[in-house]
């Protein structure tokens, strides 16, 4: 029976098979059921249904299996996050946590047994990066978190590990005059979303996903985001509501932007392919990286559009508040730390404001 997913089979009569755990015994051995369906994505679905509407709980105190108490921690978020974040969620405990500290008992799992678990997934064969062992470090204390509100389990201290803050790229004031002035030369729809992302600062899923009816009276309304999500050993395409709930939002165009829109207007999605596929994030980026190639601009990610978006709004004099409210962030604190970035000529500018006294 040839496999795909977690507990997702197909079977030989051709349909799917999807297995769910229905409850832990108090030796710890789980009971299982299964859905049926005629698809992978179908028996996915019913899989996840039925994961949510049944929370088995492992053998309650400390004797409990980090392993079982992940599970159950991960079934009890399917209502409560989207399913590309439990999809995430779900590969990390599988492919991560379980292989490392799943046999441990709750009781036996302390601070420095978690630090050398992260020193090992810094250090190990594969050596993934600080930022990956911490995004790990966060699903093991939302697990553990979760056994501490549900078993009366105390949680261990997590130690984060160190990273170092690389600078994200940042479009000079020239190189962006470069830059429209090569997108503006020979306009097409491509060019014409790099050249609107510059002036909104919208993530690449959330252009991708644009209509043109959510391009009307001088404003653009952000409810959706294309993007890759994985399906058992693949990805598929598809359109799910923006990162958080203050991603919806409305953004005004500035005139001169939708002056240059206009004329490019018809229906349905706003960027396609010449066979008239809605255009891909993936397909985005390496038209970016085309573009920078072909105007003699240093080469950058297609997020950095939104760091130099957000930049020549400081520069222009924006407060922090609407700027954070049109990128669409839940917490003015994120735009400070990760986007306000001050460039050299702003530098410049305010050391001229300071004067010799007595001069």
């Amino acid at each position: 029976m040839p496999r795909r997913g977690t507990n997702i089979y197909k079977r030989r009569d051709g349909r799917w098979e999807a297995r769910y755990v229905v409850s832990i015994g108090l030796d710890g051995k789980k009971k299982y059921a299964s859905v049926y369906a005629s698809t992978y994505r179908e028996a996915k679905a019913k899989q996840i249904e039925c994961m949510s509407n049944c929370r088995p709980h492992p053998p309650a105190g400390l004797n409990s299996k980090l392993e079982d108490v992940m599970w159950v921690w991960l079934a009890s978020t399917v209502n409560t996050v989207k399913p590309s974040t439990f999809q995430k969620y779900e590969s990390v405990v599988r492919n991560h946590i379980i292989n490392g500290l799943g046999n441990l008992q709750l009781q036996y799992i302390s601070s420095q047994i978690i630090d050398q678990f992260a020193t090992e997934k810094l250090q190990g064969q594969h050596k993934l990066s600080p930022k990956t062992v911490n995004d790990i470090l966060t699903i093991i204390g939302m697990g553990m978190s979760f056994a501490e509100q549900e078993y009366g389990y105390i949680k261990p201290k997590i130690r984060r590990v160190k990273e170092e803050r690389k600078e994200m790229r940042v479009l000079s004031s020239a190189e962006q005059m470069i830059l429209e002035k090569y997108l503006l030369s020979d306009l097409d729809l491509y060019k014409l979303g790099v050249l609107v992302t510059l002036y909104s600062g919208l993530r690449i899923g959330e252009l991708c996903a644009l209509h043109w009816d959510d391009v009307r009276d001088g404003r653009i309304y952000v409810s959706k985001s294309y993007r890759r999500i994985k399906s058992g050993s693949a990805t598929i395409l598809e359109v799910t509501s923006p990162k958080t709930a203050a991603s919806v939002r409305v953004i005004p165009i500035p005139s001169c932007v939708q002056s240059i829109i206009e004329p490019f207007r018809s229906s349905g999605p706003i960027l396609t392919t010449r066979s008239g596929k809605q255009v891909e994030p993936r397909l985005m980026q390496a038209k970016f990286h085309k573009y920078l190639s072909e105007s003699g601009v240093d080469n950058a990610n297609y997020h950095s559009l939104r760091h130099t978006f957000a930049t020549r709004c400081i520069e222009a004099g924006f407060d922090v508040k609407t700027l954070s409210e049109i990128l669409g962030h839940t917490d003015v604190k994120t735009t400070l730390n990760r986007y306000v970035h001050s460039s050299f000529e702003l530098k410049q500018n305010n050391m001229e404001k300071l004067k010799i006294v007595g001069l």
